[in-house]
C-alpha cells in the first residue's frame, strides 16, 4: 500500500508547490467562474423579499445550469495555466483562456454525459454499503432504546456507548460520500484533459480520454479519492478562514437578518472555496501529464536518450 500512495503523494505535493508559486495567476482564473456565480448568488439574496419563490427558483436553477459549461472552461484553463507553470514558464492567462468555443460545446456535452455515467456507476456500487451501513446504525439505534428501557447505571452507560458508535458511524458515512462526490469530479476533470491539451478532433479525445482513464484503473481510483479528500480539508479551511472571519464585522454591525450582510457572507463563502478550486485542475492536469508519458513510452524512450 506504501509504494502505491508514494506517487500519490509526490502528484498532490508537486501540485501544492505549482500552487504556491502560481498562486495569482491561479486565483485570477478561478474567479472568471466564482465571480458571475458569487454576483447572482448576492444578487437573489438581495431581492430576496422581492422575489416570488417560483422566480427565485428560476434563478437559481437558471444559474446553476448556467455554471456548468462555465466551470468546465475555467477547469480547463486551469489545468492549461497548471502545466505552463510545471514547465517552468509564466502563467500565460490569455494562453490558458484560448480555448474555442466548439471546444468547449465538446467538453461540455462529454463532461455532463461523463459525470451522469460516473455518478450512476458510484451511486449503485455504494448504495448497498451505505445501505448495509444506515442498517446497522438502525439496529444500534433499536439496541439503545431496548438498554435505555432496561435502566439502570449499565443500562446507561451502554447506551451512551451505542449513541455515540451510532453518531461516528453516521459522520463517517457522510464524509465518505462526501469523498466519493468529489472523487466523481475529479475523474470528470481528468476526462477533459484531452480536450484542453491536445488538437485532435473531438472523437480522438473521447477515445484518449476513455483510454487514460483505463489505464492503470485502480491507482487512478485511489488518486481520484487522495485528491477529493486533500481537496475537501483545503476547500474547509480555506472556506471558514474567509467565510467566517470575513462577514463578522458586516454581521455585528448590520446584524444577521439584514440582506447585506447576508449578501457579505455569501460572496465570503464563494470567495473561499475559489482559493480552493485551482487545486483539483493542477493534479488532475499532472495527473494526465503523466499517464500519457507512461501509456505511450515517453519515460523509455528518454532514459534510452539518456543512455546513447
Amino acid at each position: 500500500m506504501r509504494r502505491q500512495l508514494e506517487p500519490i503523494m509526490d502528484l498532490l505535493d508537486e501540485g501544492l508547490r505549482l500552487y504556491r508559486r502560481s498562486f495569482a495567476p491561479l486565483l485570477i482564473l478561478a474567479s472568471l467562474a466564482a465571480l458571475p456565480i458569487g454576483l447572482t448568488v448576492v444578487a437573489w439574496i438581495m431581492a430576496a423579499d422581492w422575489l416570488a419563490s417560483g422566480l427565485g427558483s428560476l434563478l437559481v436553477t437558471g444559474t446553476l445550469l448556467a455554471g456548468l459549461p462555465l466551470s468546465l472552461y475555467v477547469m480547463g484553463a486551469l489545468s492549461r495555466a497548471a502545466l505552463m507553470a510545471a514547465d517552468g514558464g509564466p502563467v500565460q492567462l490569455r494562453r490558458a483562456l484560448a480555448i474555442g468555443p466548439l471546444r468547449v460545446l465538446g467538453m461540455g456535452c462529454y463532461g455532463t454525459l461523463f459525470s451522469l455515467a460516473a455518478s450512476v456507476a458510484v451511486s449503485t456500487i455504494s448504495t448497498v454499503c451505505i445501505c448495509g451501513a444506515y442498517i446497522v446504525v438502525v439496529a444500534l439505534i433499536g439496541v439503545v432504546a431496548a438498554v435505555g428501557f432496561a435502566g439502570g447505571a449499565a443500562g446507561g452507560a451502554a447506551a451512551g456507548f451505542l449513541i455515540a458508535v451510532g453518531v461516528i458511524t453516521f459522520l463517517t458515512i457522510y464524509a465518505a460520500s462526501l469523498v466519493v462526490n468529489g472523487a466523481i469530479y475529479g475523474s470528470v476533470v481528468f476526462a477533459l484533459q484531452p480536450f484542453v491539451h491536445e488538437r485532435t478532433g473531438l472523437g480522438a479525445a473521447i477515445r484518449q480520454s476513455l483510454d487514460l482513464l483505463v489505464y492503470r484503473l485502480g491507482q487512478n481510483l485511489l488518486v481520484f479519492l487522495c485528491a477529493s479528500l486533500v481537496f475537501g480539508a483545503a476547500a474547509l479551511a480555506a472556506t471558514l478562514a474567509i467565510g467566517v472571519l470575513v462577514p463578522l464585522p458586516a454581521l455585528f454591525l448590520l446584524g444577521t437578518e439584514s440582506n447585506l450582510a447576508r449578501a457579505i457572507t455569501a460572496a465570503a463563502w464563494v470567495a473561499g472555496v475559489s482559493a480552493a478550486v485551482p487545486l483539483l485542475p493542477i493534479w488532475m492536469a499532472l495527473l494526465y501529464r503523466r499517464r500519457r508519458a507512461a501509456r505511450e513510452g515517453e519515460d523509455l524512450v528518454a532514459q534510452l536518450a539518456r543512455l546513447r
